[in-house]
């Protein structure tokens, strides 16, 4: 059952939609003053990589990951954001924060360092799934940054809908939230051609690559249209998972696709091995390791206990909240991601509830993937077309009406839900009309016009963004800062506690755990 705008309006649940969840996962590659990745373990001030809730790391030890606890407002989502990044500038001596999703000048791959977890069968169980990831991506792929953007509606707005549809409320939550994951993998090109900021890379990311990328006069390379290149070929793409076509029509179909992903094996894996000279170089010979390894635009997540399979999870407890994965880090933000930005999002998302959104078929799912390759090469070519159920149209008129769709959103929270003058959904959508206009304000443009006109090279651009952020952020006090201290020092107590405890054999415990599949 479909929700319509007028439906909410009438609806008990209208003021629920205050209580929208927004929690911000956000990646940066540590790197020296000269822009260089940091060959320094990960700082000791910051805690313990496996037990800080706040401040870990992804797949190198050099890639910063900064979580935020959830929150009901997009600005005190950010404020906690911005308070993180102060106390981690200081507490990472002299170094910086990399401030585009593509690395900084990179080493080759087995120069990059794989994060350490430490010796407790959970950690080696992280490390050894990044040393499968380096093994079946190499580690440069895996050096990309980004941010993953997490959205929930409270359980209330979710119970009052369900009662209303006559359904329970698990199975209402799964429908709801699969059904706006649909219509985002139809939708979210929009979000990529408008912010999407990776359109150039190092030379160095690209050394030894088939492409077909243009070389910098001032140094690097870039694809001249490109809006993001972290979502394109060169970024995080999976040869294996191309065939994969995991349904997100309901969620027994989702995860049946998934567990056969988690158990069927890939020739080119089995060549790799799960050993290499008595080393176990990655978890098994599937298509993913684990769950974690699917790559989508965009997830259906439920927290999952450690030592829990995030699959059976969702089997048995159902999907919790929605995951998007499809974030640049913005580089003209110290902190990578703007209100607008997280605004921009939630209304596409609540568009994407109130919506109609029919199974996809395979048919379906080919041309999402062809418009979502078109616009992160192609999104600011003015002649690009994309494919909709009326044929071949225009990107720009088909951005120009979705954005007449998604004002009608935003108008809507600002006047029946928000209420506050200090906060504009509208604007944060009319703001990108222009852009659409103007391609070359887009994000993307803005980052090829400092490359072209004001030429700097790629490393020059990262290191100029770089520092600004690092004065910006330094100039502030930290309000959270006996929190983040707390919390550091608390990690690496249970860490130690954690391998202090008797253990039985990695190799047992990770049969047991691959096993734990429903």
């Amino acid at each position: 059952m479909r929700f319509s705008l007028e439906d909410l309006r009438e609806s008990k649940a209208l003021l629920e939609l205050r209580s929208i969840n927004r929690g911000i996962e956000k990646e940066s590659l540590r790197v020296s003053y000269k822009g260089e990745i940091s060959k320094i373990k990960h700082p000791s001030k910051l805690g313990s990589a496996l037990t800080n809730p706040y401040i870990t790391t992804d797949f190198s030890e050099s890639l910063l990951e900064l979580i935020t606890p959830t929150f009901n407002s997009a600005k005190e989502c950010l404020n906690f954001l911005e308070e993180l990044h102060v106390f981690v500038y200081n507490n990472i001596n002299e170094e910086l924060l990399w401030p585009f999703s593509m690395p900084c000048p990179i080493a080759p791959d087995e120069e990059i360092p794989i994060g350490n977890y430490g010796n407790s069968n959970q950690g080696m169980m992280k490390t050894i799934y990044r040393r499968g990831l380096a093994n079946r991506y190499g580690s440069r792929m895996q050096a990309i940054a980004g941010i993953h953007y997490n959205f929930s509606f409270s359980d209330k707005f979710l119970e009052i809908l369900a009662a209303q549809s006559g359904k329970d409320i698990q199975s209402f939550k799964n429908d709801t939230y699969l059904g706006m994951a649909r219509n985002f993998k139809r939708l979210g090109w929009i979000y990529l051609l408008l912010f999407g900021s990776s359109p150039a890379v190092c030379n160095s990311f690209v050394k030894g690559k088939q492409h077909d990328l243009k070389e910098l006069a001032s140094g690097g390379f870039y694809k001249p249209s490109s809006t993001s290149l972290r979502m394109g070929d060169l970024g995080y793409i999976s040869k294996a998972q191309d065939d994969l076509h995991i349904s997100y029509n309901n969620i027994e179909e989702y995860c049946s696709d998934l567990k056969s992903a988690l158990l069927k094996p890939y020739k080119p894996y089995e060549d790799i091995g799960e050993f290499i000279e008595q080393q176990r170089v990655q978890l098994n010979t599937s298509v993913i390791q684990i769950e974690n390894e699917y790559y989508s635009t965009i997830r259906p997540k439920r927290i999952c206990p450690s030592g829990e399979r995030p699959i059976n999870i969702l089997i048995s407890e159902g999907i919790d909240y929605l995951e998007l994965r499809c974030v640049d880090l913005n580089p003209y933000c110290p902190i990578g991601i703007t209100e607008d930005q997280i605004n921009f999002l939630d209304t596409l998302l609540i568009y994407c509830f109130v919506t109609e959104s029919p199974a996809i078929n395979l048919e379906e799912s080919s041309r999402i993937q062809r418009n979502h390759e078109k616009v992160v090469n192609e999104g600011r070519n003015e002649g690009t077309l994309i494919e909709t159920d009326e044929g071949l149209i225009p990107l720009k008129d088909a951005a120009n009406e979705l954005l007449l769709k998604l004002e009608k959103v935003a108008e809507f929270m600002d006047k029946e839900v928000i209420k506050d003058k200090n906060v504009s959904w509208l604007k944060s959508i009319s703001d990108q009309k222009d852009n659409i206009t103007d391609l070359n304000r887009t994000l993307s443009g803005l980052v090829m016009n400092d490359l072209e006109n004001n030429g700097l090279s790629f490393r020059d651009l990262g290191n100029k963004m770089s520092n600004l952020h690092q004065e910006e952020m330094t100039s502030k006090k930290s309000n959270l800062e006996k929190l983040f201290l707390d919390a550091s020092k608390k990690s690496i107590e249970d860490t130690k506690i954690i391998e202090s405890t008797e253990q039985k054999d990695f190799e047992d415990y990770l049969k047991e755990f691959l096993d734990k599949i429903s």
